[in-house]
């Protein structure tokens, strides 16, 4: 048994003459499934009926071999069938392409998304033979209306958000600003009206009874009117110039989303290039060339950086590159070693401390890294005894004896200081009878250290009493 695919040598002529699928005997429309002779040509298509009480005609006899056509096999994809291929066709011609409810209602086997889906993949985005196959270039684009959609770049912010605010009024959808440069310039030619004027100039020449003085006067200032809209009308051009000048560096050098550019330049250059510092040059530039100005600016940049690198290590001696590993593991060596030098140094000053000992070397463990005793605090190191003061030539140095002089130098008081605390302190004890260091550090209003040597001096050479 044969069927309908199986028939590959027809002619595309005989094949529009076989799709009116009668009976060629009896006329009436063939339907699936039917009888083919297989030795007439052309083929010869015989209903059932006819084909059951074994017509003859023409050249065809009963006895030829023969072929049953139906159209129950996949031609394009497994799921569809010849039939409904051909339904498909059918309903697309009668409803039109795009109709795809009504295609589907009439189909009654598949959806409409089915149908869309199927003819699109099967007759127009992959058409098999004998369909055709058009180039690319031959093809026309189908329209479609735009779909807004939220994006960065381009910038199609929400309304109303926060960077729908920052971009100065720009509409996204039409690609331009709702405030124009100079906004409000076409109220200007608002109220301009040449053809008054010209009507004007008409009554004036048809109206004979005017003075030629007064005429020629009122033409004057009609041509100076004329001159003066002309020239408003040149600075509206020039404001539209300047509008579309200022949209130009806007578009060409993405300056809409500015907090986007602001992000690519940070990222990029950071704290290596001030970009705020040449931002008012841009406009002097085509776009390409001013990023290419700022990567050459951070070239120059690195390269000094790299220059003064190379001069540090020649000045340390190094004339080699594998050598530079070296110097850097020496330099971190030597940083460590003077920090374990600092680190004895301050321990020197504890050398009869042992828990000032025993801290530096749980400090030095640490360091090495092979010490289990706990890090303790170090103790502040004594503070070194501060120089003797050079008295002599002071006021009040003559004044002293030799024993007022070596304590003045010792303790780092001037001379006329030490006498005039030394008057308080003793007038202090006079008046009554006794005097203690507390009350001493009351009267004198200096560093305690010196006023406690100052007070054990008075009461060692009997100038005043302690009391009790």
């Amino acid at each position: 048994m044969e069927t309908f695919e199986e028939e590959s040598n027809w002619d595309d002529d005989k094949m529009d003459a076989q799709f009116s699928w009668d009976c060629q005997s009896c006329g009436i429309p063939l339907e699936v499934p039917w009888v083919r002779c297989a030795v007439c040509r052309p083929a010869l298509n015989l209903c059932p009926r006819c084909f059951c009480y074994g017509v003859e005609f023409g050249d065809h006899e009963s006895d030829h071999a023969y072929s049953i056509v139906k159209f129950d096999f996949p031609l394009y994809e497994a799921s569809w069938t010849a039939v409904e291929e051909m339904n498909l066709l059918e309903a697309v011609q009668e409803y039109g392409l795009g109709n795809w409810s009504a295609i589907s209602g009439k189909m009654r086997t598949k959806t409409a998304a089915e149908c869309e889906g199927h003819y699109f993949r099967c007759y127009v985005d992959n058409p098999q033979s004998p369909l055709p196959r058009f180039s690319d270039d031959e093809n026309n684009t189908k329209g479609a209306p735009v779909i807004f959609k939220l994006s960065d770049n381009p910038p199609r912010p929400a309304e109303n958000s926060t960077l729908w605010s920052e971009m100065a009024g720009y509409s996204a959808a039409r690609g331009d600003f709702s405030d124009e440069y100079d906004n409000f310039v076409e109220i200007e030619i608002s109220e301009i009206d040449f053809d008054k004027d010209m009507a004007d100039s008409e009554d004036e020449a048809s109206d004979c009874s005017s003075s030629d003085v007064a005429l020629q006067e009122r033409k004057e200032t009609n041509q100076i009117v004329s001159a003066l809209k002309l020239a408003v009308i040149d600075v509206y051009r020039n404001c539209l110039l300047e509008r579309q000048r200022r949209k130009k560096v806007i578009r060409d050098y993405g300056l809409i989303n500015i907090r986007k550019l602001h992000g690519i330049f940070k990222r990029r250059y950071g704290q290596n290039l001030s970009v705020e510092f040449f931002r008012p040059f841009m406009h002097l530039f085509p776009p390409m060339m001013f990023d290419k100005y700022l990567e050459s600016l951070l070239y120059e940049k690195r390269l000094k950086s790299d220059i003064t690198r190379l001069i540090e290590y020649r000045s340390n001696g190094i004339t080699k590159l594998h050598a530079i590993k070296h110097f850097h593991t020496m330099r971190h060596r030597r940083s460590s070693t003077k920090a374990q030098r600092l680190l004895f140094s301050q321990v020197l000053g504890h050398v009869k401390d042992e828990l000032s000992c025993q801290a530096w070397l749980a400090r030095q463990g640490a360091v090495e890294g092979t010490s289990k005793v706990p890090t303790l605090p170090l103790n502040a190191a004594p503070r070194k005894p501060a120089p003797r003061l050079n008295i002599e030539g002071l006021p009040g140095y003559e004044r002293l004896n030799p024993l007022e002089r070596e304590f003045c130098a010792e303790v780092r008081l001037i001379p006329e200081a030490y006498l005039d605390f030394s008057r308080i302190l003793i007038a202090e004890c006079l008046k009554l009878g006794t005097l203690k260091l507390a009350q001493a550090r009351t009267l004198i209003k200096i560093d305690v250290n010196k006023t406690r040597k100052l007070f054990d001096f008075l009461v060692t050479h009997g100038q005043i009493i302690k009391g009790s």
